[in-house]
């Protein structure tokens, strides 16, 4: 079975450095089958046999706190999963170049309730946020992005609970796992 793990905060302005050369070795010796990654932030496509996502991100995360010495937060999700995420997203998710369009996928699924409520009231006109299944659709105007509500998202106490593709990152994850599929 396919599946993707997103990795929380590596190899960002300097912190948590992670080879990704390192990183699939690691993982391929811990038993994931045809490991590749995609870019530096932590997008790891793997194959397994296993059918358990909670236990593989224990996994990977065991993995790379052993290897590395790095105790790194880790969303794995199959590639179906990842598949319906993009296919029920918003229409205009990804669409307006005038807008930054992004994935909050959230370590702890159970938590886009909350986290939609510590946000507060989204400002019409200049920006979306719309819940899904463990993850969060935010668009928001480059223009207006300092007026937004979701612009403080960093500041949020639920930020360290969640993390963060673009559209780009999304969809290209997305057609990955389809050509893996075939």
């Amino acid at each position: 079975m396919k599946y993707l793990a997103l990795l929380r905060g590596i190899n960002v302005g300097g912190n948590n450095l992670i080879p990704m050369p390192a990183l699939r070795e690691s993982l391929t010796t811990a038993g994931l089958k045809n490991v590749q990654t995609y870019i530096q932030s932590g997008n790891i496509i793997f194959s397994s046999d296993s059918r358990d996502a909670v236990a593989l991100s224990g996994l990977v995360h065991e993995t790379i706190a052993h290897t590395f010495g790095k105790h790194i937060d880790v969303v794995v999700l199959s590639a179906d999963a990842w598949h319906k995420i993009i296919a029920v997203a918003p229409k205009a998710w990804g669409l307006d170049p005038e807008w930054k369009h992004n994935l909050l996928v959230l370590l702890n699924p159970d938590l886009v309730q909350q986290v939609v409520d510590s946000i507060g009231a989204i400002i019409p006109n200049i920006e979306l946020l719309k819940p899904g299944e463990g993850i969060l659709y935010q668009s928001v105007s480059f223009a207006d992005y300092g007026k937004s509500a979701t612009s403080k998202l960093a500041k949020n106490p639920f930020y360290k609970k969640m993390t963060i593709r673009n559209y780009n990152t999304a969809a290209k994850l997305n057609q990955l796992l389809q050509a893996e599929a075939e």
